[in-house]
């Protein structure tokens, strides 16, 4: 086996960063935000966020130990996702920062369609440049999951006449 190319570990370590900044804001928005549709779409989102995160790092740990990708579909199905918790405050985004118990919903859900996005982009600029057949798969696995999030965000915005 050839070892793994520095950017693809460094490919993979920019996503863990966007799926911890992405879960921290979702948890702290959670626990500021009064509207309960607001609150259910958080919730779900920080769930998803942390999935991503455990994908991630499996993959990257993977690839440290063994230089070998796995399929995403074997990764999800291991037991033990990692538990994320507050703790995970000093990796965050400016996005934490903005908010407050003042925040209104509209700029929340402007904030977490920023994000979705900007994963989305990095993930589709990730699969372009790995090579490893089950690296593109991972990629477009989240790539597809990214665009989920972002309709569904869109959706809640049209449903709350926020847009």
């Amino acid at each position: 086996m050839s070892p793994v190319e520095k950017s693809v570990l460094d490919g993979l370590s920019r996503g863990i960063q966007a799926e911890l900044a992405a879960y921290v804001f979702y948890k702290k928005a959670l626990a500021l935000t009064k509207d309960a549709r607001v609150k259910d779409v958080l919730s779900w989102l920080a769930g998803e966020e942390r999935d991503h995160y455990a994908l991630l790092e499996r993959q990257y740990d993977s690839l440290v130990r063994s230089e070998i990708w796995v399929a995403y579909s074997d990764i999800m199905r291991k037991e033990g996702l990692p538990d994320l918790d507050e703790k995970m405050e000093s990796v965050h985004d400016q996005f934490v920062n903005e908010i407050d118990k003042d925040t209104m919903p509209k700029r929340m859900l402007e904030i977490a369609l920023a994000l979705e996005t900007r994963a989305k982009n990095l993930y589709t600029e990730l699969e372009q440049k790995v090579t490893d057949p089950k690296g593109k798969d991972t990629y477009r696995y989240l790539v597809r999951f990214e665009t989920g999030h972002i309709a569904k965000i869109q959706a809640v915005m049209k449903e709350m006449k926020l847009v």
